[in-house]
């Protein structure tokens, strides 16, 4: 179970980021980052439930942003969020996997384990054919970071619907600039990791994870014992 972490109070500019709900990748455990699947039924339903916390914090947005992948869109939507009013921005994509896009996760690693053993040795250099490096990655979450502080001031409150590698790696950018950050954190499904500015940058002020909440009908939006 995952709790708020509060490391405290902060009063300017607000961002929450929010992974996508399920999609048919994960279900089927697929390699994927820039392929464009669909959410489930229960991808569909973590989203309303996302939207629904945000809605139990009375968080409204002045600005949303999603990536360019159909994921995160339909998301936002059953977030209860217009699309059409997002700034679609394809830094916030998914990392390139190239020619590993698509792939079965447990038959590459039976198959082929010296690739994975590759990628461990040497994982911020590391390119599969066609795809992107971790370092690229990580440049283009940089750049979006930085413009995001930029471009807001601290009355703003910033959705911004996402991916898991790549909130991990604004976990990793947040914290020390340290890349092993990256293993740190683990974003679920519709996750939600709100920061808020502080005198020095982007502070962590919670984390949830939706599955951990009650909401709707329900009669409060409270941590399950």
């Amino acid at each position: 179970m995952l709790f708020p972490i509060v490391i405290g109070r902060i009063y300017n500019l607000e961002i929450i980021f929010v992974r996508h709900g399920e999609s048919e990748a994960n279900v089927l455990e697929l390699m994927y980052g820039s392929s464009d699947y669909l959410l489930t039924s229960r991808g569909k339903s973590q989203a309303k439930k996302a939207g629904e916390i945000l809605r139990g914090m009375n968080y409204e947005p002045t600005a949303i942003y999603v990536s360019s992948l159909t994921r995160t869109h339909e998301t936002l939507t059953h977030m209860g969020y217009a699309v059409e009013e997002a700034k679609k921005d394809q830094r916030l994509d998914e990392r390139h996997l190239g020619d590993l896009e698509g792939l079965d996760y447990r038959v590459l690693h039976k198959e082929q384990p010296h690739l994975f053993k590759e990628w461990n040795e040497n994982w911020l250099e590391y390119k599969p054919g066609g795809g992107e490096t971790h370092v690229a990655f990580q440049m283009r979450i940089r750049s979006f970071l930085k413009d995001l502080e930029k471009n807001h001031t601290k009355e703003d409150r910033v959705l911004v619907v996402c991916h898991g590698g790549t909130m991990k790696t604004i976990f990793a950018e947040i914290f020390q600039h340290h890349e092993n950050y990256f293993f740190n954190l683990e974003v679920y499904n519709c996750s939600l990791m709100r920061f808020k500015q502080g005198q020095k940058g982007l502070v962590l002020d919670a984390l949830y994870n939706i599955d951990d909440w009650c909401t709707g009908e329900e009669e409060s939006w409270t941590s399950k014992s």
